[in-house]
């Protein structure tokens, strides 16, 4: 009896693992989603500011995502998301980054202790990565670009998670009205 009870509070324990994961991630990409990127983000927002670091914020937006969809199939352009899902984990994960689905196919992405020079390079890098190589699907080629949005998110400011992300979605506004495939830092950022 005991045995089994036992077995059945880590059978129990480990579903609850399994709902709370998937309770934080987009179902999708598997990346992290929205309500979860906000509470881990006001999370580094506080240490980065106890501990004197910028935060960098990256808004990343798929280009000419509704012509993937009709040209291709809705099918295709979910694969086009979970591939540039793949590809922000792979590029990003060795700078500690935090990477979300922000929604349809905007990513949010916070990088900790990186300067302005060092944030920018990063983006630019990101950029070009994401259309070095054409995702496969159905035997078609499917070349993907991204428009990206940079904000320096200094310690001290007082400026809270809505203020940055605004600042970074601006940028990435920016970005698309420049002709999308670019990256645009947000007034007052530059290297140095």
């Amino acid at each position: 009896r005991t045995s089994e009870l036992s077995t059945a509070l880590e059978q129990l324990a480990d579903a609850n693992q399994r709902l709370r994961d998937a309770s934080r991630r987009d179902a999708l990409t598997g990346l992290f989603n929205r309500r979860h990127f906000r509470e881990v983000f006001e999370h580094q927002i506080h240490r980065a500011n106890e501990h004197r670091q910028p935060l960098g914020v990256l808004m990343i937006d798929m280009d000419h995502f509704k012509g993937i969809n009709d040209g291709h199939g809705h099918l295709a352009g979910d694969e086009c998301l979970r591939w540039l899902g793949r590809c922000l984990h792979d590029a990003l994960v060795d700078h500690g980054a935090l990477v979300a689905r922000f929604g349809g196919e905007e990513f949010a992405v916070v990088l900790p202790d990186m300067d302005a020079a060092r944030l920018l390079d990063v983006a630019e890098q990101l950029r070009l990565k994401i259309c070095s190589q054409p995702v496969r699907y159905a035997g078609n080629n499917i070349q993907l670009s991204a428009s990206i949005g940079v904000f320096m998110l200094r310690p001290g400011a007082g400026i809270g998670i809505d203020d940055a992300l605004v600042q970074a979605d601006d940028a990435l506004f920016a970005a698309k009205n420049r002709g999308r495939n670019c990256v645009h830092a947000a007034d007052g950022l530059a290297p140095g």
